[in-house]
């Protein structure tokens, strides 16, 4: 019996034993399993980080295109990252390595323009601000394309050509046209089925754009921002580098701006009481949104090479000496064209 009792014990024990070192034996295989899964994300996340990094650098300067960066180090270990292809397409390889792991991530992108619609006349007016458009002063609307030089017609008889003021319904039409001082200086398409041009040129032109999402997503893409007086000097664009500019005047302190600049180009968001101090010439768009009132303070003469945009529930454009707008595809067609991009758009991802 004690002999029985004796083998039963010591079977137990060497079974017990056998368990415990089974027990430990996993319990290190899951400790090694754990700290290389942690291993392993860490690389992930170093390699991933860099291709988010070098998207950046690429976008703020398009000559990294095609080179290999040196070792840079990130959270604890390392990363190397080549980029390839031609612009606007890349392909970015991270390679990267963390306490002996080493992961690779690869990203095809495409560098996205950003997105305005052709302007369908020399002024367009939304219908949402026709009622309460105001039009004051010596004021010349040409829907006639112009060249970017602002005084050259493409052609002699000024065809093609579009309307002087364009409008999104018939019934705006007369609203415009019954609301115009001086009918006569608003020249360019009169019959869409001829081409022919002429005075009182006021007609259809809706484009179908959301004027309340197209101001916001300017506005977020714009290079800079003004709540302030801008001073003489500033950069506003020229029409091979164009900048997009968004003067805030409801955001200011006293609600007015003024813009002591003679010259610019690109797109030119306005909203809020703006008053443009000295001759004004500017090669693009300007969009004038929300409760806008624009005042161009001159008594010479005014420019704006291209087309303006009235998209605001209240907007007015007051003038102290001549605006001339000249309709120029050519001018619109130069600052999207060369306009910054609007960030890149990853197409697909290898891991």
């Amino acid at each position: 019996m004690g002999k029985s009792s004796l083998i039963i014990v010591m079977g137990m024990i060497v079974m017990v034993s056998f368990f415990i070192l089974r027990m430990n034996a996993n319990t290190n295989e899951n400790v090694s399993t754990t700290v290389d899964m942690f291993k392993q994300t860490q690389a992930r996340l170093i390699a991933n980080t860099g291709v988010e990094i070098y998207l950046e650098k690429l976008y703020s300067d398009h000559t990294l295109i095609n080179s290999t960066s040196s070792s840079q180090n990130l959270f604890n270990g390392s990363f190397t990252v080549k980029l390839e292809g031609t612009l606007p397409n890349v392909r970015v390889t991270s390679t990267a390595k963390f306490m002996g792991e080493q992961h690779i991530s690869v990203a095809d992108a495409f560098l996205r323009p950003i997105s305005f619609p052709d302007l369908p006349s020399g002024l367009y007016i939304a219908s949402d601000a026709v009622t309460n458009a105001k039009l004051n002063g010596d004021m010349n609307v040409d829907g006639r394309d112009y060249l970017t030089d602002g005084t050259s017609l493409k052609n002699g008889d000024g065809k093609p050509a579009v309307f002087g003021i364009g409008v999104d319904q018939l019934s705006d039409v007369n609203s415009v046209i019954n609301g115009l001082k001086n009918p006569d200086k608003v020249y360019g398409l009169v019959d869409s089925t001829t081409g022919d041009v002429g005075a009182g040129s006021v007609g259809v032109t809706n484009i179908g754009v959301d004027w309340s999402k197209m101001y916001q997503y300017v506005s977020n893409a714009a290079d800079q921002t003004f709540i302030n007086d801008i001073p003489s000097g500033v950069n506003l664009g020229t029409l091979s580098n164009p900048v997009i500019t968004l003067v805030n005047a409801d955001a200011s302190g006293d609600g007015v701006i003024t813009i002591n600049k003679t010259s610019g180009a690109g797109i030119l968001i306005v909203n809020g009481n703006v008053k443009f101090a000295g001759n004004f010439d500017y090669k693009g768009i300007i969009l004038c949104y929300k409760n806008t009132d624009i005042s161009f303070e001159s008594t010479g003469t005014n420019k704006v090479t291209g087309g303006i945009i009235v998209a605001g529930k209240l907007t007015s454009i007051n003038m102290t000496g001549t605006l001339d707008i000249n309709y120029s595809s050519d001018a619109i067609s130069a600052v999207k064209m060369n306009l910054k991009s609007n960030g890149f758009k990853i197409l697909s991802w290898y891991e």
